[in-house]
């Protein structure tokens, strides 16, 4: 369970680093890059033993990895997780998160926070469980936490409202599928499944694809997550669909260092909008 950094990266020069922990089930990954240095960005990730505890684990991690102790710029905790959902601000009473997420879902002890869409006039209300959350703030140095879906559902409504048709963004991720619809700027759907094969992918695909009242002549679907199964479901879903493409990365996010290949899509869009 143990990880290495770059040689560039050290307690002297730390604080120039934006640094973040991305937390999901069965392990984590830890990246980061100065801004001012241009090929800085790497990417590191782990392993958890699902016998054991997630927070086990977790602690098992920090205490291996004095890195983590380290005064960075900024530290992001990105938390992966089925449990959240979206308010229209007009709806949003400050305090309610916790309120929120026991209606919404079964999972016991979890700590509520909240995302801003500042865009979509909107909060995105998600839990952590609350010994990892507890953790994380004693364990680093002024951490923020926020939602993976959070980073993605900024850049996908601003990439949109530059577009006369609708889109459909599909990301794929070990047995999780992502599902997000916009038009002109404005989120349509927004949801997440979890997904055993690839025909699982395919039907909740096609299905949200209908009920959303897309075209299948003139909008557009576009898929990132792992390449593999995206190419797969890429083929599949051309026989439907007249405008099915990868997602494309700006070309200016390379330049950021060349592990940016290896990591999610929603880590990619947080390096986008930061």
């Amino acid at each position: 369970m143990t990880i290495s950094i770059p040689d560039t990266l050290t307690t002297d020069n730390s604080e120039k680093y934006i640094v973040s922990i991305r937390l999901r089930s069965g392990g984590l990954s830890f990246s980061g890059y100065d801004p001012s240095a241009g090929g800085s960005f790497f990417y590191r990730e782990t392993e958890f033993d699902r016998a054991v505890s997630f927070i086990s684990s977790l602690k098992e991690f920090f205490f291996a990895h004095e890195f983590l102790t380290w005064t960075y710029k900024r530290i992001n905790v990105i938390c992966v997780s089925p449990e959240y959902s979206l308010v229209p601000d007009n709806y949003w009473e400050d305090g309610q998160e916790g309120r929120l997420l026991d209606f919404s879902f079964s999972t016991p002890e979890l700590h509520g926070l909240t995302d801003t869409l500042k865009e979509q006039q909107a909060k995105l209300v998600f839990g952590v469980d609350e010994e990892v959350y507890e953790f994380c703030s004693r364990s680093l140095l002024h951490p923020f936490f926020s939602h993976y879906m959070t980073s993605l559902l900024t850049l996908w409504t601003r990439e949109s409202s530059a577009s006369l048709f609708r889109q459909m963004y599909v990301v794929i991720e070990r047995k999780r599928v992502d599902v997000v619809c916009c038009a002109q700027g404005k989120l349509l759907f927004v949801n997440s499944y979890p997904v055993d094969q690839l025909d699982d992918i395919v039907y909740y695909t096609l299905y949200i694809w209908k009920q959303a009242g897309l075209d299948p002549e003139k909008d557009q679907l576009l898929l990132a997550g792992e390449s593999s199964s995206r190419m797969r479901v890429l083929e599949r879903l051309r026989a439907y669909l007249r405008h099915v493409k990868p997602v494309e990365i700006p070309s200016e996010t390379y330049l950021l260092g060349t592990d940016v290949t290896k990591a999610p899509m929603d880590l990619i869009s947080l390096l986008i909008c930061e």
